[in-house]
């Protein structure tokens, strides 16, 4: 008897904790189809996300999505960008921004939760996204880069040598960082470092355009890389397919150049912004 009630008590135990971890929720919150995305250029961003559930044949009837400026602020119900109020619908994937005009180069919170023919949800976890610098006027930076080649006597032929070239500009960061954001491009590509850590994972960047008419550029929250006081930016910078060497002729756009922007959000409210410029180093 005791056997066949221990053996009836664990089976009540793994059925509320699978009842507990099925539970009905909100998640995989995205922007334009990612998570937490960085740079986002359009100015009425698109939400999307999934409900679980240990039921079947879940439908959603409403949902309620918030935008603030700060996790603080949207977790206090405060200074509220956007509150879309109970919006009746099914819909979970692509419904557009409709607040408040967003600025250049900020951070954004979001969160949402949802009515369904099994109940109601709790707010999701907050997510975020950045968005990019949306107009050219927020660009400081220039393009930089050799104009001539090293040696004068080679020329742009299809087999010219040209290496990589090293770029860097050292800063000081006198107070607390509370966020840093890197814009950059490289053409044709680049490995951007922060005192000697990659920025990023990425290959080959930035994604190749037909370049008389497009240049992508990549956007990184660098914030952890960064501490008080000296700092030093650093950018490898290489051809790929701006400036082709192939043993037969290939399409040249011109020497390799780099565009570099680190905007720095300070604790104290005050911000700090390094370009590139004339002021850096090979």
């Amino acid at each position: 008897m005791k056997h066949k009630t221990f053996i009836i008590g664990f089976l009540l135990m793994l059925c509320l904790a699978g009842c507990q971890s099925g539970q009905l929720q909100v998640v995989s919150l995205k922007v334009e189809m990612q998570e937490n995305p960085q740079g986002v250029s359009t100015p009425s961003p698109r939400f999307s996300w999934q409900i679980t559930s240990p039921g079947v044949d879940l439908r959603q009837q409403s949902y309620r999505i918030q935008v603030a400026s700060s996790e603080e602020d949207l977790k206090k119900e405060k200074n509220l960008l956007w509150d879309s109020g109970i919006a009746s619908g099914d819909e979970s994937i692509l419904i557009p921004y409709e607040g408040g005009k967003l600025s250049s180069g900020k951070a954004y919170y979001w969160r949402v939760k949802v009515a369904t023919n099994q109940g109601e949800t709790a707010w999701s976890a907050i997510n975020h996204w950045s968005t990019a610098l949306l107009d050219s006027t927020d660009w400081r930076a220039k393009w930089i880069g050799q104009d001539t080649m090293s040696n004068p006597g080679e020329t742009n032929k299809g087999n010219t040598r040209l290496a990589a070239r090293y770029l860097r500009k050292p800063f000081r960061a006198e107070k607390k960082v509370e966020r840093a954001v890197l814009y950059i491009s490289g053409l044709g590509a680049y490995e951007a470092y922060l005192n000697g850590k990659r920025v990023s994972d990425d290959v080959l960047a930035p994604t190749v355009s037909w370049y008389p008419e497009k240049v992508y550029y990549n956007v990184y929250d660098v914030t952890p890389l960064i501490g008080k006081g000296d700092n030093l930016l650093g950018v490898k910078l290489g051809n790929g397919r701006y400036f082709g060497m192939r043993e037969s002729p290939t399409m040249i756009f011109g020497l390799p150049r780099l565009l570099a922007q680190l905007n720095i959000e300070y604790a104290d409210g005050s911000t700090d912004t390094i370009v590139s410029d004339e002021s850096w180093r090979g």
